[in-house]
């Protein structure tokens, strides 16, 4: 029973962990400054195999209940999930953004010499 909360919960999670990625490159939540973002495809992309992922793994949990060759298969689903999770986070972390410094510069280009 216990294993099922977990299988549940995995792929409610990346359902709304795709929807998030998917929504913040139409609409960003303004937390981060305008220096780092995401490459729009790629987030996109991201959302859309999350999205995928968690809605067949929950179909997949359901449909055990009725077939006990498909509650066979939850545990090796649960592993690609947990997977695709552990990718995502990668790349939310370190791949993901990618600093760009357009605009003005924060510190005046004088070198510290003061012209009088």
């Amino acid at each position: 029973m216990l294993f099922l909360v977990f299988y549940f919960i995995l792929f409610i999670v990346l359902i709304f962990q795709g929807t998030h990625i998917a929504g913040e490159v139409k609409t960003p939540l303004g937390t981060l400054p305008e220096e780092v973002g995401q490459s729009p495809v790629a987030a996109a992309r991201w959302g859309i195999l999350l999205i995928t992922v968690g809605f067949f793994g929950s179909a997949l949990g359901l449909l055990g209940f009725r077939s006990s060759a498909v509650a066979a298969m939850r545990p090796a689903f649960l592993v690609v999930g947990l997977g695709i999770l552990a990718l995502y986070g990668l790349w939310v972390v370190f791949l993901g953004r990618k600093p760009e410094f357009i605009g003005k510069a924060a510190v005046a280009d004088d070198h510290g010499h003061a012209h009088h």
